[in-house]
């Protein structure tokens, strides 16, 4: 009777009000939150305790029994120690030098190889592809000393060069180029051809634009592996001057060793900066990754 008079007055049906109810899925979706958050637990409870530690002064004298995420004594008198007794700002110049320089070249340079193998036209293109990914299972430690010998051939070592050449291309990233640029549609390249432009304007005015996603992500990660890089460092130079920050470091952490606070103040200076830039474009990391393993 009351919904009848209802329509009478307003001229509508009256709707009954919707339940909220659980999605059919809700235990798998809890279960997989509650197994993301477990596992950011355990990645970030030993960061947040080397953090905490290194800004604490009792660190140097004893360890704490009990680990904890707040120093019971917060001061920044490690962070000075480590600054003084390292030549901080002269690291942190090579160290942008050569992720800087390594990381615009191998942007470039998988950047032209992907377009090659992706729209390029040529005999043996395919079998020279597949080759060319059979270098990314080769470790790195098995190539390290062909490449130091060759180094030393090229009068190399001690010098920026050693630090830069080698990784100024790589399989990974003209893999991920390739993928990518195999997306972008034919008609768009071959229409700018008919136009006149030549391949150097194509890739730089049309690709490039279009790949930005993947260039970021191979920017941050190639950031990550040139500046966490310790070992290839130490193998080709000894002069001071050219250690970068993760090398100066860890010669230092040698000497430093006993005061666990100064040791873990330095290893804090090392990797924030990259945590930073990565926190930054991560997303681009996530969404380049995703669609080069759906393209063909």
């Amino acid at each position: 009777m009351a919904v009848d008079q209802t329509l009478a007055v307003t001229g509508t049906r009256a709707t009954p009000r919707r339940r909220w109810r659980l999605p059919h899925d809700w235990r798998g979706q809890t279960g997989m939150a509650i197994a993301l958050i477990l596992g950011a637990v355990v990645m970030l409870a030993p960061f947040l305790w080397m953090v905490a530690t290194s800004l604490s002064r009792k660190a140097n004298v004893s360890m704490p029994r009990t680990p904890s995420l707040w120093p019971p004594d917060p001061s920044l008198f490690n962070y000075f120690i480590a600054s003084d007794n390292l030549p901080i700002v002269r690291l942190y110049l090579n160290s942008l030098l050569v992720v800087g320089v390594t990381t615009g070249g191998y942007l470039l340079f998988s950047s032209l190889a992907g377009y090659a193998f992706a729209k390029g036209r040529f005999p043996g293109k395919s079998v020279l592809f597949i080759a060319f990914l059979a270098t990314l299972f080769i470790p790195f430690e098995t190539r390290m000393i062909p490449l130091y010998l060759f180094m030393g051939q090229l009068h190399l070592t001690n010098s920026y060069g050693a630090l830069i050449l080698p990784f100024l291309a790589g399989g990974f990233g003209t893999f991920l180029m390739r993928q990518t640029i195999a997306g972008i549609p034919d008609e768009l390249i071959e229409a700018a051809r008919i136009d006149g432009a030549s391949e150097l304007r194509i890739f730089f005015q049309i690709v490039l634009p279009l790949c930005k996603p993947t260039l970021a992500t191979l920017a941050i990660l190639n950031v990550i592996w040139r500046w966490n890089d310790v070992l290839w460092p130490l193998l080709v130079t000894s002069n001071r001057d050219l250690f970068t920050v993760t090398q100066g470091l860890a010669m230092a952490g040698r000497s430093q060793g006993i005061y666990t606070g100064v040791a873990l103040a330095t290893a804090v200076m090392a990797i924030l900066p990259v945590v930073v830039a990565y926190l930054f474009l991560q997303r681009y990391v996530i969404r380049s990754v995703v669609s080069s393993g759906v393209k063909g």
